[in-house]
């Protein structure tokens, strides 16, 4: 039974989480404001979004665009990547077209739909991570913290 984007959007609103579906864009997005992770245009604000691609068969919670780039992308990316294959589930995606780095969660739906508990698991884990990995990235939050020796 594959799942859907009204069963994803009902969880949330189940649970009180603020959230919109764009039909269009088959979907769904949460703004979340952050502690410490900043998006590119600075702004403690991180846009998850949900979706359920392959016919339902999969459920994917993603932070587009969550880190810059920078001069060398293939740095930014190898960095990333380390951090990625330190932090269960979640992956890192980069497309070269956009120069976007994504932050993704992912989970197969074989016989049975996402749970609620499954979802807000996936989108606390990609929030966690975003939180964690802007300490990793940015000189200036390590500095800040006092801890010049991460990542």
């Amino acid at each position: 039974m594959p799942t859907s984007l009204s069963q994803c959007a009902q969880a949330l609103a189940e649970e009180g989480v603020r959230h919109h579906v764009d039909a269009e864009e088959q979907a769904i997005r949460v703004a979340f404001v952050t502690r410490h992770y900043r998006n590119l245009r600075g702004e403690r604000l991180a846009i998850v979004r949900i979706e359920t691609p392959d016919d339902g068969h999969r459920c994917r919670v993603s932070i587009g665009r969550a880190f810059a780039v920078g001069a060398d992308p293939d740095a930014a990316c190898g960095r990333l990547c380390r951090l990625a294959a330190d932090t269960p589930l979640i992956g890192l995606e980069f497309d070269a077209d956009q120069e976007d780095l994504r932050m993704v969660a992912e989970i197969p739906v074989e016989d049975g739909a996402v749970t609620r508990l499954q979802l807000l698991s996936m989108v606390d884990r990609l929030i966690e991570a975003a939180e964690v990995w802007h300490f990793a990235l940015t000189p200036a939050a390590r500095d800040s913290r006092g801890d010049r020796n991460v990542a």
